[in-house]
């Protein structure tokens, strides 16, 4: 499924570019960054666009990462994606810009902060294979979470997106400016203060990657470039 999730990425952004298509925006994940998730050198904000990446999301309970997985493979298959509209944007930003969201934890429907746990989508949303094979797990949910899936859903919470904000981001997007020229130190845009940050850097020519997530308290993901480039703030909180 990674492979072929980047073959279709791939795909899309090499058709762009040949057909001059003037925007393209990619729906990248938090799983990208979802190494963090239980780093205690990464404290409130510290998950920057331009942090380095650390791949895929651990749970920390043995029976929710059996049914789960650990999102590897899947944030491998993103962060292709990203680096390819980087390169892209590099090259024909001109004509074809890049923009990047890394879409926090959103939830088919109503997507409200009550119904976020550690399990993914609401029973009701799910397909009926998976409904069958994961019986069991709401079952015990049912009974009592898990201390690991009760530290995980704090987590995940804390990268809710709501769906105002979603729509704000992906509108925004479409109509951000993107960089077509060289961009040098003196511009604002390229002001990091780090080796790392500047190796990662979100904003190049024909290419913006900013974090897309609702403003939750204590989140570890930094809004702050989101804000300075969409200029979308964010008032909704999963834990308000």
């Amino acid at each position: 499924e990674s492979a072929r999730s980047m073959d279709h990425t791939f795909n899309i952004f090499m058709l762009a570019v040949e057909c001059n298509v003037k925007r393209v925006i990619l729906a990248s994940s938090n799983h990208v960054m979802g190494g963090y998730k239980d780093s205690p050198t990464h404290g409130p904000s510290s998950i920057h666009p331009y942090t380095n990446p650390n791949i895929g999301t651990i749970p920390l309970d043995p029976a929710t990462l059996a049914v789960s997985g650990d999102a590897k493979a899947y944030a491998a298959a993103k962060l292709a994606g990203e680096r390819l509209a980087m390169t892209l944007g590099g090259m024909y930003g001109d004509r074809t810009s890049f923009v990047v969201l890394r879409i926090g934890w959103c939830q088919p429907g109503e997507n409200l902060p009550e119904t976020l746990s550690a399990k993914g989508s609401p029973p009701e949303f799910l397909l009926e294979e998976e409904s069958g094979d994961r019986g069991e797990d709401f079952a015990s949910e049912s009974r009592g979470i898990s201390e690991g899936d009760k530290k995980d859903e704090l987590w995940f919470k804390r990268m809710w997106l709501s769906n105002k904000d979603f729509l704000n981001y992906f509108e925004k997007a479409l109509e951000v400016d993107v960089p077509a020229n060289t961009l040098t130190s003196t511009n604002p845009a390229c002001d990091y203060d780090n080796d790392e940050a500047f190796t990662h850097r979100n904003v190049r020519n024909g290419f913006v990657l900013v974090n897309a997530m609702s403003k939750n308290s204590g989140a570890k993901w930094n809004l702050e470039e989101t804000e300075r480039l969409l200029g979308v703030v964010s008032t909704d909180d999963s834990l308000k």
